[in-house]
């Protein structure tokens, strides 16, 4: 079985991995959130409505990068930790 510093390890990986996906869902939104503005208050020019539109495909891009690379390391510390019992 696991050792309790070896189970802390792990704890501590696992909550490392949630702070990271948290931080991609924050950096995100914020683009997100950019882009509106630029929207909405921003004059309707070309230029702006470009820099708008591209924030928001950039956030959603970030979120589903950040959702895939948080799911592929939660797999593969579980994975390595099943491999340490």
């Amino acid at each position: 079985g696991l050792t309790v510093g070896k189970k802390m390890q792990e704890e501590q990986t696992l909550l490392s991995n949630e702070r990271t996906m948290l931080s991609y869902v924050r950096t995100s939104l914020t683009a997100m959130v950019f882009g509106l503005a630029v929207l909405q208050f921003a004059r309707q020019s070309h230029v702006s409505n470009m820099i708008g539109y591209f924030s928001i495909i950039f956030g959603i891009f970030l979120l589903l990068a950040g959702l895939i690379h948080f799911t592929f390391l939660k797999k593969k510390i579980k994975q390595e930790v099943g491999d340490m019992d």
